[in-house]
């Protein structure tokens, strides 16, 4: 059963990989999924948070519910894997992230805890979630309430990590992602002619100094033991070379990894960009749109999964990350609303360095580990259903 359902896994995995559909496009794959859990006799609910799809596998007695989740959108990256057989058909996008990975490994994991109801103490949800790569497709499934009827106890999650080789995974206790805010700041001056720079109040000059300013917020203002970014990605003013500019306007994002450094980071910067413009005689409008949260593991559910795979892979193939990282995912919703584990599973295809990055052209999964992210999430399953029997 377990070599069947990897060969039918990987093969689902290559299917997605050459049909990959955007953020909230995602129509063709929840209805091949949902098919796919059908023939399991796993019922299922299509449309959640528009292009999500949620399954449910019922234990023949009372118990805990696990909450497994996998992210099923690519990214708008043309692939330049020519030699790959189930390269990306669709000119523009890809399954760059792994997210057909993530998405065959649950798959296999339904299909075989399917074939186990009789001897289940709980019960099994199945995310297959919508939309991570764009606007947190788990927080709108969330809102629709799939932590619900039935009750959600504990949640897994992985992602396919390709600095680690298949047969290896990543686990890391407390934070492992940092939380994400968009910032946005309008800068207004007064124009006037370049040969006469007092007539006027520079908005390029006060965004110069905005610039350099708030980079004293993550040297100075955030503890050396924490961890802050502070990136402005676009800046626009001006039209001709001889005109002082009287309006700029900047984008950027802020990630953190503590919930008060979030705010206090939100706040500074802000106060930072107005006062700023102040001083110099202009005005500034800063705005902040709140993304991803931070992904913050259950130390227990660490625990639980770190045994597991020690069990199957053994101690030396799972490896700790002791540094978390300021790149975001939204998992982070499900984990804060239950206890749960987010893990690396290792898919380095050590025949092509070039391919060992994720969100590049050339990204490419060794498809063992599929099998392997399959074996670890059905006896994560078992070993939480066992360990929190009610």
């Amino acid at each position: 059963m377990w070599e069947q359902i990897g060969r039918e896994a990987i093969e689902l995995r290559r299917q997605l990989h050459s049909r990959p559909e955007l953020s909230e496009q995602e129509h063709g794959t929840m209805e091949l999924l949902a098919q796919k859990l059908e023939a399991l006799g796993i019922p299922c609910t299509r449309g959640v948070a528009d292009t999500g799809l949620v399954g449910l596998i019922e234990g023949a007695f009372d118990g805990p519910t696990v909450g497994l989740r996998a992210d099923i959108d690519a990214l708008p990256i043309q692939e330049e894997n020519e030699d790959l057989a189930c390269r990306s058909q669709v000119p523009g996008v890809m399954h760059a992230c792994g997210h057909d990975v993530h998405t065959a490994v649950l798959w296999g994991t339904a299909a075989v805890l399917a074939g186990m109801r009789e001897k289940l103490h709980g019960r099994v949800k199945l995310f297959f979630q919508p939309a991570e790569e764009s606007i947190g497709g788990a927080e709108r499934m969330i809102r629709e309430g799939v932590l619900e009827n039935p009750h959600v106890d504990y949640v897994l999650g992985l992602h396919a990590d390709p600095t680690l080789p298949a047969g290896q995974i990543g686990v890391k206790y407390g934070k492992m992602y940092a939380a994400s805010d968009m910032i946005n700041l309008k800068i207004y001056g007064r124009s006037c002619h370049g040969a006469h720079p007092s007539d006027g109040v520079d908005a390029i000059l006060i965004a110069a100094q905005i610039l350099t300013a708030v980079q004293s917020v993550v040297s100075r203002n955030v503890s050396p033991t924490d961890s802050a970014v502070c990136s402005f990605g676009t800046i626009r003013g001006g039209n001709v070379r001889n005109q002082i500019a009287d309006y700029v306007e900047m984008s950027g994002i802020i990630r953190t990894l503590d919930p008060d450094t979030r705010l206090f980071a939100r706040e500074r910067v802000r106060t930072i960009c107005e006062q700023t413009a102040a001083m110099m005689g202009g005005r500034a409008e800063f705005t902040v749109q709140p993304s991803y949260s931070p992904l913050i593991n259950d130390d227990d559910m660490v625990d639980l999964v770190r045994q597991t795979a020690a069990g199957i892979l053994g101690e030396e193939n799972v490896i700790p990350e002791n540094v978390p990282s300021l790149g975001v995912e939204d998992f982070a919703y499900f984990a804060a609303a239950r206890p749960g584990c987010f893990f690396h599973l290792g898919c380095g295809d050590t025949e092509h360095p070039e391919s060992r990055v994720l969100h590049s052209c050339h990204f490419r999964a060794d498809e063992r580990c599929i099998p392997l992210g399959i074996q670890l999430q059905v006896s994560n399953v078992l070993r939480v259903l066992e360990t929190y029997a009610k």
